[in-house]
């Protein structure tokens, strides 16, 4: 059977009881067993599990978040034209993620929602997985796979689509994930190669590049790296750090040079270094003003409070923090003196911290920020499970039994159990309806400028963006940077004169929801061009359509 045919209702009864219990089985068998699995063994029937219980997402080709919308649409865009800040404008993604998806598009991949969906699926798996192998750097083989217990419950079953769709931080946590491996592994090594020196100062020099909000966790992990390198082979200790800055700087001036030779320099430090510092979420009006200290504390006080389902993550944590806390700080405090290997640990508690600083700083508490708190977690875990007494071992399917009873009380309720069926949603319809009317006028792989934020029609119509910005309201609202941004989307489009210009400010746009304030019109050099360049052709849904004259 074609695996598009699959079908899945809001309440796939016998689909999620199966998984349910195979994750079960799974889980008492690995707990139950004197050795852990092979690695080969468990990352096979970790892999096959999670794709099974994710398979209703795989085949879910409708947007979950906005973000995944727009970073596809990036990604389309620049394997059209790949010079980032001439062709998109990535904001505070940071264009590494968005020339991944580019290669994908080159490799014959259509970039659309499915992809994402999998993508996601991968590249975290991928995350936890480079975790699992820090950790046995650790000296913690024997309760590693204990530690990954909860992620597979959580990623096969959780519904929340901010942890399904394929999110902005997802290759600065692969990234962040690679350079703690580089310090566990040398923890242990207490010694250093010159290769392993390079590549890590390029891993830590692209951090920047894909997610701004990851500086503080990088900023720890390279403040630790140079604490290593005092600690280890000191004789060489100069020689050492040379290595390390040769691979950030390399990876800086390779990239400098590109953005110099395609005179988008100064647009890179503009628009992703000084705009995005002022910027600071201040278009977010529902978000509520707090002080940076007070959002600090009140992080899993958030976690709980959404009902999102990462609690099942947090409890667990918080429970074996208290336990270990009480069992290897107080009692073995004087029998154990600081090591060396405990200067990781510490390390480790302050990318903690800045993972709690990078996600509550705003105080918009994005779900999908929360995966930067799986690294920490996996390696506290198999931390604290070597230095507990067995018993709490069974701590770990915790998780999956909170997500059954959820599970079996939805079902009681005849509550939906599965948010991606293969119906689609009205809203879904109502999209479908506006794409298929503008590639009645345009067709995929010409240039399309959207006015306001709708980036899922880039995706659906396969058209990429005539303009660097394709969610508008850094162009469209005011705020210190607006002037810039207009100014950068009217040169665009006298540029690029793309082929459909769509007025998609609606009651239903984010931010730019008012026709009568943000719609084109109101925007006297935009309205202009517009009207002398473009005919109006057809309105769906309130979302205007214009082709090129």
């Amino acid at each position: 059977m074609n695996p598009l045919e699959v079908q899945f209702s809001t309440n796939p009864f016998v689909f999620q009881l199966v998984g349910h219990l195979l994750i079960a089985a799974f889980s008492v068998w690995i707990l139950l067993r004197k050795r852990p699995l092979s690695d080969g063994v468990f990352i096979v029937v970790l892999v096959a599990l999670t794709a099974l219980m994710r398979l209703p997402a795989f085949l879910f080709n409708h947007e979950l978040d906005p973000d995944e919308s727009q970073m596809l649409a990036q990604g389309l865009t620049l394997s059209i034209d790949p010079v980032v800040y001439r062709s998109i404008d990535p904001t505070t993604g940071g264009p590494l993620t968005s020339y991944l998806l580019s290669g994908f598009a080159h490799l014959g991949f259509t970039l659309d929602f499915h992809l994402a969906h999998i993508l996601s699926w991968v590249l975290t798996l991928l995350g936890l997985l480079i975790g699992y192998f820090t950790a046995k750097a650790l000296n913690l083989a024997a309760t590693a796979q204990w530690a990954l217990l909860p992620f597979v419950s959580f990623i096969s079953l959780a519904q929340y689509p901010d942890f399904i769709i394929f999110y902005s931080e997802i290759t600065s946590i692969l990234v962040l994930n690679a350079t703690v491996f580089f310090l566990a592994y040398w923890n242990q090594k207490k010694g250093f190669q010159a290769s392993e020196l390079v590549i890590f100062g390029v891993l830590l020099g692209m951090i920047p590049l894909c997610k701004l909000q990851a500086l503080p966790m990088a900023f720890v992990i390279g403040v630790y790296a140079c604490v290593q390198l005092f600690l280890y082979q000191r004789s060489k200790l100069l020689s050492h750090f040379l290595y390390l800055t040769l691979g950030f700087v390399g990876l800086w001036a390779v990239w400098c040079l590109f953005l110099a030779k395609n005179d988008v320099l100064d647009d890179f430090y503009t628009y992703y270094i000084e705009a995005n510092l002022a910027y600071k979420d201040n278009l977010a009006g529902s978000v509520v003003k707090r002080s940076k200290f007070v959002n600090f504390f009140r992080l899993p006080w958030v976690i709980i409070n959404k009902g999102c389902g990462f609690e099942w993550l947090l409890y667990p944590f918080m429970l074996l923090s208290l336990v270990a806390g009480l069992v290897i700080i107080i009692k073995k405090r004087i029998r154990n003196g600081i090591s060396l290997d405990a200067y990781f640990w510490v390390m480790l508690g302050g990318y903690l911290l800045m993972a709690n600083l990078a996600i509550s700083r705003t105080g918009s508490f994005y779900e999908h920020y929360f995966h930067y708190l799986f690294l920490p977690f996996l390696l506290l875990f198999s931390l604290f499970l070597k230095h507990l007494p067995s018993q709490t071992k069974w701590v770990m399917v915790s998780t999956q039994v909170a997500f059954f009873v959820l599970f079996v009380n939805n079902t009681v309720h005849n509550r939906p159990t599965n948010k991606f069926t293969s119906t689609p949603r009205p809203a879904d319809v109502t999209r479908a309806k506006v794409a298929h009317q503008i590639l009645q006028y345009g067709t995929p792989g010409q240039y399309m400028a959207v006015w306001g934020w709708s980036c899922d029609l880039y995706v659906a119509t396969q058209m990429p963006q005539g303009v660097n910005e394709n969610h508008t309201p850094r162009s469209g609202m005011y705020h210190s940077y607006q002037k810039h941004y207009y100014q950068r989307y009217l040169r665009d489009l006298k540029r690029n004169q793309p082929a459909i210009f769509v007025d998609a400010v609606t009651p239903r746009t984010i931010w730019m929801d008012n026709q009568k304030k943000y719609g084109h019109h109101n925007y006297p050099e935009l309205a202009e061009f517009i009207a002398k360049n473009y005919q109006f052709r057809a309105e769906v849904e309130g979302v205007k359509i214009f082709s090129h004259k």
